[in-house]
Parts: structure tokens; C-alpha cells; sequence
């Protein structure tokens, strides 16, 4: 595996149906996990000799151990039945150590992976002319390297931070069903797929978008997703990415020429800046798997539904309205349009497409705050709420 310089990492992103969208990421993070506990009983690191041979005696007699000469024993407690090792233990290596009482200590002589059937197992000690009482004999300790099982899902994130711009800002909100906030269901439940680098995804659902304008100062936003089901590794996606004419220029949101229409409903006679964020809550569904097959029944959602949808946003800007309470205990309301443009140049084909995208927050005013900074100007601050079920 190479590794890639920061600048060539493609993050692609889609829904099965559309083309999707290379998005220009300032950063990103993508990752998964998956918990895991061994699949073991308290006592699976116990072992206890029945008797000494095939056990064609289920009769204890001790017996002097000759230095690295290899001794059958059959395990189990004393006068049987014979007990095999635990199948919760994956393997035992060669010379593995058992520990008994009074400083006595016998060695696998080889590996084993028990199966069920492993009642006779060959050991060996290091020193000779020594014997285990009975009481020894059933109270021998050693370290296996155990079984491990699923104990969850696998799970995982996206977070990337990027530039909105003609192509990334519409497909995010296409691809999550937020391209208008008002309507219902306010975000669908599709889910997407796409790759970071050489790492391929299937299953992320978009939990968190958010994005500001400030004057003279292009979009930033950032996005959160959850993951579900492993990453599979395939080195062609960097090579076609390399090999496709995607470097097209784009315009890019401006706060030089975006809009912020009634803002005035919360105190705010004229605006500079905006910030907006749009979260969900989301619950995914297992089904349990019917065997212990390899396939991905009960680590991966079969439906990922959503709880609810919460929009918020806070507006800056010249004098404030302090009446917050003029509504009585049920809030002051207002209706926040904002429309992203870009810098929508006289004559220019490129980074000249105008409007970009409208955005909505029909609310209620949830703080308000005054600041005054190094440059001695008086700055109001806004935060409006929006709940959509």
C-alpha cells in the first residue's frame, strides 16, 4: 500500500441511482469498529489430569516426569468422565506453560486447536524426577489465545470538513432529502456509498450538516456520518480518479453577495453572518442472525430510520431586539431565508452561476447576546430552533 499525498486522497460520495460527487475536503476522518469479546467460560483455562495414558483407567496414580520426555494425558476431573478441551479457545501453541501448585510447571508439547474431540493432550516437563498429587493434578493454569466474537454491529464515522460549491453543497442535500427543509418526510432514509482514498464504503447515513458565511469569505461546512459494515480496500478507485477530467472549476459560496432575508423578525436590522446546522437523530434496525455464517446478518442495519430532524441557526449583525418574551411562554417566532451565491461575475463563464442554494429556519428565538470587540463596534447575536418530526 502507498500512501497518498494530501492533496491527491479523492473522498467521492453518492446514492445508488445518481452520479454522485468528488467533494473538495479540507479534511476528512474515516473509520469503523467493530466490539469484540472471547467467547469463554470462567474455568476454559483450567486443566485437569484424569489419569495418565489413553485412559484406559479413569483411576489417578501419580507418576514421575522425566526431563523433556513428552507424557499422554487424558483430561478431566478425577475418576472421570474425560473432559476435552474448551472450543472457546482458538489455539494453544507448542510449549505453552501450565502452572501448578507448589511451583510445578509441565509444557504442551505441541500446538492445538481444539475441536471437541481433544480428551489426550502431550506434555512435558523441563526438569525430571517429580510427580503431581491429585489435588495438584486437577488445578493446572495455562494461557490460551481464545476465540473471539461480535459483541455489536460494526460501526463507524465520516467526518469531513470541505468547500460548498456548485456540484458538493446541492448533491449533499439531494442525497439526504434537505433540499427543502419544510417538506415531509424532512430527510429520507437512503443510504450512501462512496470511497476515500482506496477505502470503499456502502452504508453511511448523514447525521450532522452544518456550514457559515462571513463577509468576503468563501463557505466552509462540515458533515458527520454514521457507518455501518466494514471498508473493503480496492486500489482501482484512485487509479480512475487519476485518470478523469474532474479538475473543473466551480463557484464557490460568498458571503459578498449571499442574502439573509428576514432577519429583521429577530431583532437583526443588518446582517454580516450566519451560521446553520441541520442534525438528525437516526436508530438503526438489526435483525439476528439464523447460524454463525460469515455474512453480515446482524452487523449491518437492515433499515436506519429516522427520530427526528433539528435545524438551527444563529444570524450577527447590527442592533438587537430584546423582547424575547413578547410571545408569552410560547417564544418569539421568526423565518430566516438565506440564500448562498456565489461572486456571480459580469461576463465570466466560470464561478458565475448566481444562486447556489436557498436555505430555510422557521423557528423560534432560543438566545440572544451582545459582544463588543477589539475594534469597539457593538455586535448582536440570534440563535433560532427549528424541530421538524
Amino acid at each position: 500500500m502507498k500512501f497518498l499525498p494530501y492533496e491527491d486522497v479523492p473522498l467521492f460520495l453518492a446514492v445508488e441511482g445518481q452520479p454522485g460527487e468528488y467533494i473538495f475536503a479540507e479534511n476528512a476522518t474515516l473509520s469503523v469498529n467493530q466490539p469484540l469479546a472471547a467467547a469463554r467460560q470462567l474455568d476454559d483455562n483450567i486443566l485437569n489430569i484424569c489419569s495418565y495414558g489413553q485412559g484406559s483407567s479413569m483411576s489417578y496414580m501419580a507418576q514421575n516426569f522425566v526431563t523433556n520426555q513428552a507424557t499422554l494425558v487424558t483430561l478431566g476431573p478425577l475418576n472421570g468422565p474425560p473432559k476435552p478441551l474448551a472450543t472457546s479457545i482458538h489455539s494453544i501453541p507448542k510449549d505453552t506453560e501450565i502452572k501448578f501448585p507448589n511451583g510445578k510447571h509441565l509444557y504442551f508439547e505441541k500446538e492445538y486447536k481444539p475441536n471437541g474431540n481433544n480428551f489426550v493432550v502431550s506434555l512435558y516437563a523441563k526438569s525430571g524426577n517429580w510427580n503431581l498429587t491429585k489435588n495438584e493434578a486437577q488445578s493446572g493454569v495455562f494461557d490460551p489465545i481464545y476465540k473471539y466474537v461480535s459483541s455489536g454491529p460494526i460501526e463507524g464515522s465520516l467526518d469531513v470538513n470541505f468547500y460548498t460549491n456548485t456540484g458538493n453543497l446541492q448533491s449533499f442535500f439531494n442525497i439526504t432529502g434537505l433540499s427543502n427543509p419544510s417538506q415531509y418526510p424532512p430527510i429520507d432514509e437512503e443510504k450512501i456509498f462512496g470511497h476515500l482514498g482506496d477505502f470503499k464504503f456502502s452504508n453511511a447515513y448523514l447525521t450532522e450538516l452544518s456550514f457559515s458565511l462571513l463577509p468576503n469569505s468563501i463557505s466552509q461546512a462540515s458533515a458527520k456520518f454514521n457507518i455501518y459494515g466494514e471498508l473493503e480496500y480496492d486500489p482501482q478507485l484512485t487509479s480512475d480518479y487519476y485518470s478523469q477530467d474532474i479538475y473543473q472549476q466551480q463557484s464557490v459560496g460568498h458571503g459578498q453577495t449571499s442574502e439573509i432575508l428576514g432577519a429583521n423578525q429577530a431583532g437583526i436590522d443588518h446582517p454580516i453572518a450566519f451560521n446553520y446546522s441541520i442534525s438528525v437523530n437516526r436508530t438503526p434496525r438489526f435483525e439476528s442472525p439464523r447460524s454463525n455464517s460469515a455474512d453480515t446478518v446482524g452487523l449491518v442495519p437492515t433499515r436506519v430510520s429516522k427520530k427526528s430532524t433539528n435545524i438551527s441557526m444563529s444570524i450577527n449583525g447590527e442592533h438587537l431586539d430584546p423582547a424575547m418574551l413578547s410571545d408569552g411562554y410560547n417564544g418569539k417566532r421568526c423565518n430566516i431565508n438565506v440564500s448562498v451565491k456565489d461572486l456571480n461575475y459580469n461576463g465570466a463563464t466560470d464561478n458565475s452561476n448566481g444562486l447556489i442554494q436557498a436555505f430555510q429556519c422557521s423557528g423560534v428565538i432560543t438566545s440572544q447576546s451582545l459582544n463588543v470587540g477589539s475594534d469597539g463596534y457593538l455586535e448582536g447575536s440570534v440563535a433560532i430552533a427549528q424541530e421538524l418530526k
